[in-house]
């Protein structure tokens, strides 16, 4: 089966095992290959191509705006049955809608899902150093990032395809991002890190390297672990690397820890000292990854309560949320303060608790998060409507933890097309998701928070001859272990994950 243009389902970014997929995920993947199909023969155009292109993501769009309205009980009658009834326009939407074309349309898909010149900074993104002691130090990571590697790669060393190169290329050739910032998996320091903050800084210093104009197109992360060892030490090591000039944010995972306990960021004994150096450096945004529980995390610590609690001390900085605490095990709905202990509408509740306003100094990331929601219209737009009226338009931010998920091309897509339906947004007060908010949300915002000028920046980056880039890797007949820009890394199915499980259950001495 040729691939779509996406997993339709809970898919796995690599850190947990999805659930099988539903008679629904499997309604939208059969019906998406018959409209295609039928679109293909009327255009007299390769079916594969077609797949592959705007429209074939328009079809899908469609598909799944047909299968929110019909439900879970739906499934293809017969393949006549099936492409007549995607021709037709969905009248009611559960939630939100896609707004496309359809995919005999070429032209009008192009314009409606390709680029619009939007600036878009990708907050979360990700690759691995293949010779880093990582392998070594920590098997349990090495083998599951060993899972993540393209069906296909022909390297000697498969992780080679997951290196600095192919992660520039999936980003910046084969997607419309403009700027990056580059992270890292949870680790106890650079001996079991597969992305180092040195090689971090190498990554960025490559990416400079390729643009004439003189802008930054890769920003760094220094993902710290104040409960492994020595506090001081790990204090002291925060401004060694700011004194490199090199780090632009901080991160940590308060869920991760030795023997699997977490920490609170609020905490006087370790997040506190922790905060304070980062003020004292100057670096004012920090971050977290709240939500979205890791394989082994400590629960308790991976809510975004303690976030916002410094939000509320700190208020000249700025504090991060990564997944907005998004939960794949809670279905998302309308906010209900006697049912917000997870997932998003826990940074709701934290949020007022703690009496914050919206576009104040807490920020909502939409890595991972995004992708879950965006083939369930309903949970899409309470999702973003609940983050829209409380975060606030100018503190969401675009992540699409790239290129774990492969490009983030068909995540853009999806949500240059994606709106809040009229009768949810009266009913629950969301507001209407338009172009101005969509930029602020795909790089406006990001850009405010990292003090990035998007104007000198574009120019910059667009002297490199991107563009005539971009344009040539998508004319080129897509071979080597790149069977499609497009797809995944792996293992995102549940059967993919519970094989790397298998795997990673061989030998472990770090527990991710």
């Amino acid at each position: 089966m040729p691939p779509l243009p996406f997993q339709p389902g809970e898919v796995s970014n690599g850190e947990f095992v999805p659930r099988p997929p539903r008679r629904r995920d499997e309604w939208i993947a059969s019906l998406t290959l018959a409209r295609v199909a039928e679109a293909a023969d009327r255009l007299r155009m390769d079916r594969r191509r077609l797949l592959q292109s705007a429209s074939g993501m328009a079809a899908m769009l469609g598909v799944v705006n047909l299968a929110a309205c019909a439900g879970d009980s739906s499934e293809p009658a017969s393949s006549a049955a099936t492409t007549t009834t995607a021709r037709q326009r969905a009248t009611t939407t559960t939630g939100g809608t896609f707004v496309v074309p359809e995919p005999e349309d070429v032209e009008a898909c192009a314009q409606v899902l390709g680029t619009q010149s939007e600036f878009i900074f990708d907050v979360h993104t990700h690759h691995v150093v293949p010779d880093g002691p990582w392998r070594q130090n920590a098997p349990r990571i090495a083998d599951m990032i060993l899972d993540l590697v393209p069906d296909g790669c022909t390297e000697t060393d498969p992780y080679d395809c997951l290196n600095r190169i192919a992660y520039l290329r999936d980003m910046f050739l084969a997607s419309d991002t403009t700027v990056a910032l580059l992270s890292d998996v949870p680790n106890s320091g650079p001996d079991d890190a597969p992305m180092p903050f040195d090689e971090a800084v190498r990554t960025r210093e490559f990416a400079d390297s390729l643009t004439t104009g003189g802008a930054r197109r890769v920003l760094v992360h220094n993902v710290i672990a104040p409960n492994f060892g020595d506090l001081t030490m790990r204090l002291d090591d925060m401004a060694a690397k700011v004194a490199t000039g090199n780090v632009d944010a901080f991160k940590v995972y308060t869920a991760w820890g030795p023997g699997r306990q977490g920490f609170a960021m609020d905490d006087p004994a370790i997040g506190i000292p922790v905060i304070e150096q980062a003020r004292s450096l100057g670096v004012n945004v920090f971050c977290a990854h709240k939500g979205l529980p890791l394989l082994e995390f400590d629960r308790r610590h991976n809510g975004p309560r303690d976030m916002v609690a410094l939000a509320a001390q700190y208020p000249d900085m700025h504090f991060v949320v990564y997944h907005a605490a998004y939960e794949r095990q809670t279905r998302e709905g309308p906010y209900d303060p006697g049912d917000a202990d997870t997932g998003v509408s826990s940074l709701v509740k934290a949020m007022h608790d703690h009496g914050l306003p919206p576009n104040s100094n807490v920020w909502a990331e939409l890595g991972t998060t995004w992708r879950e929601v965006m083939d369930d219209p309903q949970q899409a737009a309470h999702v973003l409507g609940k983050l829209l009226v409380t975060i606030g338009e100018d503190r969401i931010l675009w992540g699409t933890d790239g290129i774990w998920l492969g490009s983030p091309q068909p995540q853009i897509m999806a949500f240059r097309a994606f709106q809040i339906d009229e009768a949810t947004r009266e009913r629950f007060g969301y507001p209407e998701l338009t172009d101005t908010i969509k930029r602020k949300i795909f790089g406006l915002n990001a850009a405010n928070l990292f003090s990035v000028d998007t104007e000198a920046t574009r120019c910059a980056l667009d002297a490199d001859g991107l563009e005539a880039g971009r344009a040539e890797y998508a004319s080129l007949v897509r071979g080597g272990y790149v069977v499609d820009p497009w797809s995944p890394r792996g293992p995102i199915t549940r059967r993919e994950m519970l094989t790397a499980l298998r795997y990673s259950r061989t030998s472990s001495s770090v527990a991710l």
